[in-house]
């Protein structure tokens, strides 16, 4: 059994909190902020990476003030473990193909996938759900909130 301390465990995720909050910081302030009355694609972002950096920071600092008596934190091993390495590398692959599939192909090949993965539903019923939530994603933030998501590069060739 892999045993870390909880302290560590905190403080590796606020680090990695820290960087990731920061590059989606970086990323969203090319965005349009809009008005006042009005607010800009650029606002939600910019508060979602706000918000990730403050609980990254606190994870941070929790993980600090603990470090001395810090209990152990046992690691995931056999099937709970490979969900979990699953899980990041399906992460790690919508990334990866968000700008060449775009926003909604890629989240509902995404989403189907992790539905199958952490429960016992079928590939119907998983791809429903899939496309429910991806269609309510786009409805909130692309068409009312007007964030610009990518369409993807296979997408524009199919439309030239």
């Amino acid at each position: 059994m892999h045993v870390i301390s909880r302290s560590k465990g905190y403080i590796w995720a606020g680090i990695v909190g820290i960087l990731l909050s920061s590059g989606y910081l970086h990323m969203t302030l090319d965005l349009p902020m809009g008005e006042m009355d009005q607010p800009g694609a650029g606002v939600f972002p910019i508060l979602v990476a706000g918000i990730l950096l403050a609980a990254s920071l606190s994870s941070l600092w929790e993980g600090w003030r603990h470090r001395r008596h810090s209990p152990a934190l046992d690691l995931p091993e056999g099937a709970d473990r490979s969900r979990l390495l699953k899980l990041i590398g399906l992460l790690l692959i919508y990334f990866v193909t968000i700008p060449w599939a775009g926003f909604s192909l890629s989240s509902i090949i995404f989403c189907t996938l992790l539905i199958r993965l952490i429960s016992d539903l079928t590939w119907q019923r998983s791809a429903l759900y899939a496309f429910l939530m991806t269609a309510a994603i786009h409805i909130i933030f692309i068409t009312i909130l007007k964030v610009p998501m990518p369409a993807g590069i296979l997408i524009e060739i199919f439309r030239s």
